[in-house]
């Protein structure tokens, strides 16, 4: 005989619904950190308007406004208490997939009229099961998280030695790679493209330079 599950409603509780205060934290703490860089920005003074305090200032109050929306959308609307079981379960866990030999049969129709199951089913019965069913928390990623943050150690620590070139083009590659796309090549391409396109826009556009890196007298 099974105890009735009693929900908890202690501060444990409280937290594991709002995991998500996880993002707009680190949000919050970017943006802070890279406003009060950017206030002690030593600008010299012949730099033409609008200088290198610019660009850092609107990635900085953007960051500090997405945390915000998005920690009130948190505490707004927390996940549900129940948590949603694995779609695939490991290998040796006993948990098979689904196979039509598994399945059951379905019905042909009724041998005497011919009327197909789906032309007399009830379909408020399937809306009724549909809003019966309880809401579940969708389960964190941990791959996705773990390439994101490996990706982004890396691009720290490669920034120097390599250049902005192709630690950003690494980056974006990662990142896109980390958050499920499958097309290696043409994420290449493209993240050597943004990141030239970035690139530009600071030698240009601001008037900074990028750590070149390796390609030091390329660019």
């Amino acid at each position: 005989m099974t105890r009735p599950s009693v929900p908890d409603t202690g501060p444990a509780a409280y937290l594991r619904r709002r995991t998500g205060l996880i993002v707009p934290l680190l949000l919050l703490v970017t943006g802070v950190v890279l406003g009060v860089g950017t206030l002690t920005m030593d600008v010299p003074a012949n730099v033409a308007s609008p200088g290198p305090q610019l660009f850092p200032t609107v990635i900085a109050v953007g960051c500090v406004v997405f945390a915000v929306l998005l920690g009130a959308d948190v505490l707004r609307r927390p996940e549900p208490e129940q948590a949603a079981a694995p779609a695939d379960g490991p290998a040796g866990t006993g948990t098979a997939p689904f196979t039509a030999a598994a399945a059951p049969a379905a019905p042909v129709g009724d041998a005497e009229t011919g009327a197909s199951p789906s032309a007399t089913a009830d379909p408020d019965a399937d809306d009724a099961s549909a809003e019966d069913a309880p809401e579940t928390r969708v389960r964190s990623n941990r791959w996705a998280v773990t390439g994101l943050v490996g990706t982004i150690v890396a691009f720290i620590a490669l920034l120097e030695p390599l250049g902005w070139l192709l630690s950003g083009a690494m980056l974006f590659w990662g990142v896109a790679r980390s958050l499920g796309s499958r097309r290696p090549v043409f994420d290449l391409f493209l993240s050597l493209a943004v990141s030239s396109l970035v690139q530009l826009a600071f030698s240009a556009g601001l008037g900074l330079s990028l750590p070149p890196g390796v390609l030091a007298g390329v660019f």
